[in-house]
């Protein structure tokens, strides 16, 4: 038994958890200073680097997670339907591996072709994504 099963919903994890996963792996790289030796680049070189602040890119991010969940809400909603009554199976962990590498390989790949879409789409480049490279 999970300790959150009976009081967070499967599609409210599904939902929150990657939301939740995204600030915890990020905080690692600002807030723990021993782990700047992973880094790609040296924080004087992210200073020089980056134009746009942090608080904008953070602005910009909970904006894409807004997006993010309200789709995911509205998704569960509509392909939902199952019966509450009904015990879900827990698949197994070979499964639950492939179905993490699956939804990774999708979610990668899907990122890929909206960003360069972004770029090649002049209204959308001018209006929204140009921020992601200006300052």
């Amino acid at each position: 038994m999970v300790f959150w099963e009976g009081y967070v919903s499967d599609e409210m994890m599904g939902t929150f958890a990657p939301i939740v996963v995204y600030w915890l792996y990020a905080g690692m790289y600002q807030l723990l200073p021993p782990l700047d030796r992973f880094r790609l680049h040296t924080r004087k070189e992210e200073e020089q680097k980056n134009l746009v602040s942090i608080s904008t890119v953070a602005k910009g991010v909970l904006l894409q997670q807004l997006v993010q969940a309200a789709v995911a809400r509205l998704l569960f909603l509509v392909t939902g339907g199952s019966n509450p009554t009904e015990k879900p199976v827990q698949a197994s962990i070979p499964v639950q591996l492939l179905q993490i590498f699956v939804a990774m390989v999708v979610m990668d790949t899907w990122q890929y072709f909206v960003h360069r879409y972004m770029h090649q789409n002049k209204f959308l480049y001018r209006h929204i994504h140009s921020q992601h490279h200006s300052g």
